[in-house]
């Protein structure tokens, strides 16, 4: 490609564009696509969810326009990158050990394809899982961390209880959706996290066999 036309397309997104509102919303559909687990197939395991995660997460990049870059920038999950350099990392922990993925996405160090200028993140991403009795101990230690970072926090956590019918010994319950500015916490929605619990959808006539 011409050098001149190249650097034409080193433009940055629209500030509207790919919001953490719109992540949220993809991410919570994609969640429920192809969804590994039914009342018959209940052997998904933790690397079950982890390939899950991360092909919603591509889906949502190819949606938006951005480029998916697995295991990068300090060997984040992912960065999604735009012609001008890194716009949103994202990281995804099953266990409680979360709060070093935070640091990581706090301290991020962005990549920018624009020589000498610096560029901050659109937002960070953390994918996370909780006992329910834990979620106002994760929003208090993720409120606490962030202060003071550069750019937003979308936090998507799902809080399950105790299973031992199901291979990972967890029932997720809901996916609780938040972003984090500063030391504020603004709710975004608390959704099912089983589709077959998202009333009015055939993902729950399906549930009971009554799809036709």
């Amino acid at each position: 490609m011409d050098r001149k036309l190249e650097e034409d397309y080193k433009v940055s997104l629209d500030e509207k564009w790919a919001s953490p509102e719109d992540f949220a919303t993809l991410f919570q559909y994609f969640w429920y696509r192809d969804f590994p687990l039914d009342q018959k197939a209940i052997g998904a395991r933790r690397a079950d969810w982890t390939i899950h995660i991360g092909i919603a997460i591509r889906n949502i990049a190819d949606l938006i326009g951005l480029v998916p870059r697995f295991e990068s920038g300090s060997r984040k999950d992912v960065i999604l990158r735009s012609t001008v350099g890194d716009e949103i990392a994202i990281e995804w922990e099953w266990k409680d050990t979360w709060q070093e993925e935070l640091h990581k996405l706090k301290n991020h160090k962005v990549r920018s394809n624009i020589e000498g200028i610096e560029r901050p993140l659109k937002y960070a991403v953390l994918i996370t899982y909780t006992p329910t009795e834990g979620i106002a101990n994760v929003y208090n230690k993720v409120a606490e961390t962030w202060g003071k970072a550069e750019w937003p926090l979308l936090l998507i956590l799902i809080d399950f209880e105790r299973f031992r019918q199901y291979t990972s010994r967890r029932k997720f319950k809901n996916i609780q959706l938040s972003v984090f500015d500063k030391s504020h916490r603004r709710e975004l929605r608390t959704t099912p996290a089983l589709p077959w619990e998202v009333s009015g959808t055939r993902w729950a006539i399906e549930h009971i066999g009554l799809w036709k």
